[in-house]
């Protein structure tokens, strides 16, 4: 994902503003068909939400568009255009942080394909930030998934086993405007959009990592044993993912974020016996975004970025960048725990 400017057609969805999220307000999320809403004679259209969002998603019917930007709004100035990429069953989601309206344009063919999309909008609600005190099966600290507040009455997936031979590198997108005390509230909205609006049944990253350098426990099952992910189309099997809150096609990550990502892979690596600086091979499954066909064997890094394996530029251009300093630190932290 990555900010665009300059589209032919833009459309409208205008909200009234209303209150942030309180720490008594529950997580919510609304769905909007916007071939329900009109076009007016600038060729937009204007959508009330019912409440105040922080993160933005599309599903649509028939194929993906080729495109879909958007843009939000808050207290303060529009955001950047940002072009939201292609995932199983709709978009990959934004973090927008409060906002109260959002602009979107899409195009299939070379036509407007607005009508065909729906627009989800997330509250995560609020709660006090939890502490990374939690460690499972000696991992390095996180905070768990009850830290972080997981309904785990929204989690319809059933943990599929697998073995852990990479760890594969992403980025959440959205903001990097956030502040730590927020986090959780991200990877709260983030499990709401992928296992309720997706319906993927959870969170699709196995691990997160803010901009702190705080690791959060993702995918149920996925620090205490080995579980198929939802991460990486064609590569979920026998792969770990780890994603970074924000976005780093333009910013680089924190070294705090850097440091947190070759723990955790060193670690869950060394569950394995895998060396994290070391190559592997794995067979790509069926996926439409990926760069090898179904079947294929496939050597790669033990650490590797998303983009290795799909048609994305996830972690973006900075966060790929910093992936031989992360096998390398991972290699040193493995040292006297590997033979």
């Amino acid at each position: 994902m990555r900010p665009r400017l300059g589209f032919p057609i833009a459309l409208l969805l205008a909200a009234a503003a209303l209150p942030a999220a309180s720490a008594a307000t529950p997580e919510s999320s609304t769905r909007i068909p916007l071939r329900d809403v009109p076009l007016d004679r600038s060729q937009t259209r204007e959508v009330h939400t019912p409440t105040s969002f922080d993160l933005v998603g599309f599903s649509w019917r028939g194929p993906a568009p080729d495109e879909v930007e958007v843009r939000t709004r808050g207290s303060g100035g529009w955001s950047e255009w940002t072009e939201l990429e292609a995932t199983a069953g709709g978009s990959e989601p934004l973090w927008t942080g409060p906002a109260d309206t959002a602009q979107v344009r899409a195009t299939r063919g070379g036509a407007d394909a607005t009508a065909d999309l729906e627009l989800i909008v997330i509250n995560p609600g609020a709660r006090p930030a939890p502490d990374a005190d939690t460690r499972i099966d000696g991992s390095p600290p996180v905070v768990s998934r009850a830290q972080w507040g997981a309904d785990e009455g929204l989690m319809t997936w059933a943990p599929e086993p697998t073995r852990t031979r990479a760890v594969v590198v992403h980025h959440t997108a959205g903001t990097n405007d956030y502040d730590c005390a927020q986090s959780a509230d991200i990877v709260r909205a983030i499990y709401r959009y992928h296992a309720v609006e997706l319906q993927w049944g959870d969170i699709g990253y196995h691990a997160l990592v803010d901009k702190c350098g705080t690791v959060f426990e993702g995918r149920a099952g996925g620090l205490r044993g080995d579980v198929v992910g939802g991460h990486a189309r064609g590569f979920n099997q026998e792969t770990f993912g780890v994603s970074m809150l924000g976005n780093y096609d333009r910013v680089t990550p924190s070294s705090k974020a850097v440091e947190s990502v070759a723990e955790i892979s060193a670690w869950k690596l060394g569950t394995a016996g895998v060396r994290a600086d070391g190559r592997t091979e794995l067979v790509a499954g069926p996926a439409n975004n990926s760069h090898h066909p179904a079947g294929a064997v496939v050597a790669l890094p033990t650490i590797f970025g998303h983009r290795d394996v799909s048609k994305t530029i996830c972690p973006g251009q900075r966060g790929y960048e910093k992936l031989g300093l992360i096998r390398a630190r991972a290699a040193v932290l493995q040292r006297h725990a590997l033979p």
